[in-house]
């Protein structure tokens, strides 16, 4: 019989940190840094609702563990919520897990997700979108990665090396700093990203202690396995801007960025990713995740791309038919011809989840 047992990520044995670091190894699309046990570990030291569903298959061997938060009675979503840009179990690729087992377990009526791997089929098949991350592969150096990037006609690094010629003419000269430690640097890049978020209309994640607290504790005291890691980039004496990433082994992915809005007709956020992708393939880095979402310079920096899906498995439960009542009315609306309000329910859904996610 199917079972499945919730337990601390700090309750996890020496025995299961062991498959979850076999499984992780045996699978090259779980090298994200969220799937480290160590990730969950960092959420559970800021948020009391944090989980390891360990899910058995029938002949009572352990499937799979999949890290969960709860932010209502009725919802679970992936440990870490909205900063949380990988999700799903880890376990033996191909495996059936059953998620009814666990919903009825927790007494969730539902599990949400929205940057789920899209060959995970047991969530794929309830998925109502699909989307990807952006990556780029360094695993053939820097003149290879260049020459792949010239031959699919992405002009960005081109634009990235004018915009740091023209930085460095008018401020001084380009320089990054890796690996920063410095605790005023960190506090400025909360200040630059939460005046961004003001400017844009967006909700800020800073304004939630617990959001605040994961990141600088990630930044403060980064382990073997995970850690963020704070990228720099000076014009001269002038700092322009700064790019916090999540490290596990070989793998940046890219957290938070910003850069001084006086300088932003220079581009330097574009131009320390061509210094961090630099400064990569000089330090063993073979894989730098931009995460999801088709903005310009993801598209032209990425040599490659890792499929997810977003959606939610549900019960027959009120808030399970009112989520997918929600999609519904989404998926109708993006098809008329409204113009922008098209895009309404849309928008308001990600909000929603996103101040949910947010949610203690």
């Amino acid at each position: 019989m199917n079972k499945v047992v919730l337990v601390r990520p700090d309750e996890l044995s020496t025995d299961d940190l062991a498959q979850w670091a076999r499984w992780r190894n045996a699978d090259a699309d779980l090298v994200s840094p969220y799937y480290s046990p160590n990730w969950a570990k960092a959420v559970a030291r800021v948020r009391d609702d944090i989980r390891i569903a360990i899910l058995f298959n029938q002949e009572g061997r352990k499937n799979a563990f999949l890290p969960l938060q709860r932010p209502s009675h009725s919802v679970l979503q992936p440990a870490g919520g909205p900063l949380c840009d990988y999700q799903g179990a880890i376990g033996a690729s191909g495996q059936t897990l059953d998620i009814n087992t666990l919903l009825k377990t927790t007494g969730a009526s539902r599990y949400d997700y929205n940057n789920l791997l899209a060959k995970q089929a047991v969530f794929a098949r309830h998925a109502r979108e699909i989307h990807v991350s952006r990556v780029i592969n360094l695993t053939q150096g820097h003149e290879t990665y260049l020459q792949n990037r010239r031959d699919a006609g992405s002009s960005e690094t081109k634009r990235a090396r004018k915009r740091a010629r023209k930085l460095a003419r008018d401020i001084g000269p380009v320089r990054l700093q890796s690996s920063c430690r410095d605790t005023a640097l960190f506090e400025q890049l909360v200040t630059w990203k939460c005046d961004q978020y003001k400017r844009t209309g967006q909700t800020d994640v800073f304004n939630r202690d617990w959001a605040l607290s994961l990141v600088r504790n990630l930044f403060e005291a980064p382990g073997e396995d995970l850690g963020a890691h704070l990228f720099a980039l000076y014009a001269g004496d002038t700092l322009a801007a700064l790019n916090l990433c999540l490290r596990s082994g070989p793998v940046l992915h890219c957290w938070f960025i910003a850069h001084d809005p006086v300088l932003s007709h220079f581009s330097p956020g574009l131009v320390l990713f061509e210094e961090i992708i630099k400064h990569a393939c000089q330090n063993g880095v073979s894989e730098i995740d931009l995460g999801a979402g088709d903005y310009r310079f993801k598209l032209n920096l990425a040599n490659a791309a890792r499929p997810l899906c977003g959606g939610f498995v549900g019960t027959h439960a009120l808030s399970a038919q009112l989520r997918a009542l929600e999609y519904n009315m989404r998926d109708v609306f993006e098809t008329l011809p409204l113009g922008p309000v098209s895009a309404w329910p849309g928008k308001a859904m990600r909000r929603r989840d996103l101040n949910l996610g947010l949610k203690l």
